[in-house]
């Protein structure tokens, strides 16, 4: 299918704005929407592209969304908030259901056909099953009982109830297709003039995860963060970008047992006296998701994922502009 008229949710971040660059640099007409300050500073970022519009929507469960969706033809929705989020969970909450659900009845009034949704792999327990409703037992009420340095189930709380809402309202509604692409950590550059929205490596951690790629040009450094897959974020750019999913459902894994430092002297040697010690890396066990169904059913080939070093250099070059 080709389409000519997206709407992107969440188009400031790490993700969102990748997946906008994927679509504009492909001849699409693209709306972005962000809130508040970032609305101004995403318009710098694509400002050298004359088929991007910014809009602002500060709530999506209460904001006028007709302007938004005015002549769209796909939505990919991305926006979320993110595991450093420190306001109210109530908050949190309402997007992830009154939200949710407001966007997609918005989408399909103004006869949007197709909705792109990306989740995430923390829904599910690590060691699977990883079906389509095999999601972790983990409930706002849960969330509420944690303490401020839990606040990753926050996070994990709203992207379950999010895809349960989503999953609920397609059955719902037949005539609408909706794609759900649950990757793991996202690592990868930022998009051209991204320093409009993230100016200092200490606000990496409000954005994305590159913030973790930055652990490692620390030589003092002895955290490690433990996860069992990763994706480059120019990857699920390229699968979300491009809507010829034909499940309801999809889950991006990626990942071979090795070390978490795929950096080193001789790929960064401006940099060698940042790095921590190689000593101290973990070793991951070997995690690879079915590449031949995902070449079936997403048209992706086995051999053309960005490989783990290049994502990892390619970040560190987009955080030091090198």
């Amino acid at each position: 299918m080709v389409y000519s008229t997206y709407l992107v949710t969440g188009a400031s971040g790490l993700l969102g704005s990748q997946i906008v660059k994927k679509l504009l640099d492909a001849g699409h007409t693209v709306r972005g929407s962000a809130r508040g300050e970032k609305v101004s500073n995403l318009a710098k970022v694509f400002a050298n592209y004359d088929k991007f519009t910014v809009v602002d929507v500060p709530d999506l469960a209460t904001s006028d969304l007709s302007v938004a969706f005015k002549d769209v033809e796909v939505l990919i929705h991305v926006a979320a908030f993110l595991p450093s989020f420190r306001g109210e969970i109530e908050v949190v909450e309402k997007f992830a259901t009154e939200g949710t659900e407001r966007i997609m009845d918005s989408a399909r009034l103004a006869g949007v056909k197709t909705i792109i949704v990306t989740g995430s792999q923390v829904t599910y327990n690590i060691s699977g099953p990883f079906g389509p409703r095999d999601w972790q037992a983990v409930t706002f009420d849960d969330a509420r009982n944690t303490t401020e340095a839990q606040h990753f189930v926050v996070y994990i709380a709203q992207k379950i109830i999010s895809e349960q809402t989503m999953l609920n309202w397609a059955e719902k509604h037949p005539d609408t297709r909706v794609v759900i692409i649950d990757p793991t950590y996202i690592f990868g550059p930022f998009v051209p003039n991204y320093k409009h929205i993230v100016n200092h490596p200490k606000l990496y951690v409000l954005e994305s995860s590159n913030y973790f790629v930055h652990f490692l040009l620390r030589p003092e450094n002895k955290v490690f963060v433990v996860y069992h897959g990763w994706m480059d974020v120019r990857d699920i750019a390229t699968l979300t970008s491009t809507p010829i999913v034909v499940l309801s459902w999809v889950l991006l894994k990626v990942m071979t047992g090795k070390r978490l430092l795929p950096i080193s002297r001789k790929s960064v040697p401006e940099l060698a006296d940042r790095l921590c010690s190689t000593e101290k890396a973990p070793v991951f066990p070997m995690q690879v998701t079915d590449l031949d169904r995902n070449e079936k059913y997403l048209g992706v080939k086995k051999g053309s994922y960005t490989s783990f070093q290049k994502s990892i250099v390619d970040t560190v070059d987009s955080i030091h502009g090198r």
